[in-house]
């Protein structure tokens, strides 16, 4: 079977006739074949969706309908779906599900949600002003390769709900569960070219949706790298852009705080998905009068997870997403350890011989590390933990913050005076007390986005769906 792409309504392959292998994170294997989608692929995308978006002016297709519909349509298939999940990108089948489930919640969602309008009071009482929220038009999503569905659907769901037509690129080695969520949305009667899906490289299908004067919005998520240069060739048009990039998420553990709960949260927060989350626990800072029992409680708890396959049912974490991705990860934590930090846990691949095929990588916690070591100072996308010890939350904060990035932080504590400053003063999106993210990675009703170099705008919630509004003013004479 090969995948096809889903422009205008209808599956079709390349324009070239072209297609590539998906491959297995777990052994190296092919999960499937799809079509290989050109700059032509994408240039007859947006040519759809800017022909749907006038249809639509006369039609006026119930949209939310269609996403309630498309909503259960998701939960029947949860099975399918997340099982081509987990073959294409490696998670576990129960972080798939949770992914797939997600997915089902953020239709649901968007479904019963619309742009804010406003009237409002000007000073010439004879004058009527209103404020109304338009569609931007056509839109240009670009969704990485760690939560394919769930970034594809907050993308979706918030588009079509404000009035747009969208144009999807996955990441080329996760289309597989994309395009067949494509079917549901076909089932489900959306109309023909308000939503496309078109597969290839980022510097070929994903250029042209950022260049192309068709689109008016950009909205992205990736690599901070990334954005930058989506950034660049969108202002050539001034076009629109969100930009949900990289992070360095600080997670701050108080003496007071609740010990098994912290462990726990810290251990869910690194270490699911491999660690190759943008809200994943990426550094975590930690009292010095509790440091010997954290570390001690979090090191019993990660030798207890289970790497291998997520297709099967005593796996707990999967592979890393891919080989090159796995040698990141070992350069930033061999760089680390031989700059002076000690490796408390992992730093190797696994010794089963049944995992070689895979692209897989122990859960690694490192300790007495530098803040300016590679793996601190960067955003890593895997399995390792650097773990500092502060005396007190001053320090704490001031080295949370010393990061180019600021998308998540989190704290534990029992004292409210900690926790407020902190809330306060952490240069983050998103600040979390005594709190895990949601099962699907997030709360969908409250938006998402960085501070710094983590990026621009924000994704879910009203904010989100506003992002894929313009800003109209109208003011009425007598």
């Amino acid at each position: 079977m090969i995948f096809k792409q889903f422009i205008d309504g209808e599956f079709v392959d390349s324009s070239t006739g072209e297609e590539y292998a998906v491959t297995n994170p777990a052994n190296g294997t092919v999960v499937d074949r799809v079509a290989r989608g050109t700059v032509e692929d994408a240039r007859a995308a947006i040519d759809h969706a800017s022909d749907a978006l006038k249809r639509e002016r006369t039609a006026k297709t119930n949209i939310s309908r269609i996403l309630q519909v498309v909503s259960d349509l998701i939960r029947a298939h949860e099975t399918e779906l997340a099982t081509l999940m987990t073959l294409e990108q490696g998670k576990t089948l129960m972080e798939s599900r949770g992914e797939i489930k997600f997915f089902a919640h953020t239709m649901e969602y968007y479904a019963g949600l619309k742009a804010r309008g406003s009237q409002v009071q000007i000073s010439d009482a004879t004058k009527l002003a209103v404020v109304e929220k338009e569609p931007v038009g056509v839109v240009g999503a670009i969704v990485p390769w760690n939560n394919p569905i769930l970034l594809m659907g907050a993308k979706v769901a918030a588009s079509l709900a404000a009035g747009n037509a969208i144009v999807v690129k996955p990441a080329s080695t996760t289309p597989l569960s994309t395009i067949k969520s494509m079917e549901l949305f076909k089932e489900a009667g959306l109309p023909k070219g308000l939503l496309n899906v078109v597969t290839g490289s980022g510097p070929t299908v994903g250029e042209e949706l950022v260049k192309n004067p068709k689109t008016r919005k950009v909205s992205f998520t990736g690599e901070t790298a990334t954005g930058k240069r989506i950034m660049e060739l969108a202002s050539a048009q001034l076009k629109r852009v969100t930009l949900e990039l990289g992070g360095s998420n600080p997670l701050i553990v108080c003496d007071d705080a609740d010990l098994d709960a912290a462990v726990n949260a810290t251990l869910n927060g690194r270490f699911r998905n491999a660690g190759q989350g943008c809200m994943c626990v990426k550094r975590t800072y930690v009292f010095e009068s509790l440091a010997s029992k954290f570390l001690s409680k979090l090191k019993g708890k990660a030798l207890a997870i289970k790497v291998g396959d997520g297709m099967k049912p005593d796996t707990t974490m999967g592979p890393v997403h891919s080989r090159s991705q796995r040698s990141k990860v070992e350069l930033q934590v061999n760089e680390t350890v031989l700059a002076g930090a000690t490796l408390l846990l992992g730093g190797n691949e696994p010794s089963d011989p049944d995992l070689g095929k895979g692209s897989f990588y122990m859960p690694t916690l490192v300790t007495n590390v530098d803040e300016e070591s590679r793996l601190v100072s960067e955003e890593c996308f895997g399995p390792a933990l650097p773990i500092i010890t502060v005396k007190g939350i001053t320090e704490a904060i001031e080295g949370a913050n010393s990061s180019i990035y600021g998308l998540g932080a989190s704290i534990w504590t029992k004292d409210l005076a900690t926790a407020k400053k902190a809330a306060s003063e952490l240069e983050a999106g998103t600040v979390l007390v005594n709190s895990l993210y949601g099962a699907g990675g997030w709360e969908i009703e409250v938006p998402m986005g960085g501070y710094k170099q983590s990026g621009i705008g924000r994704e879910y919630g009203i904010e989100g769906l506003e992002s894929y509004t313009e800003t109209k003013t109208i003011i009425f004479g007598s």
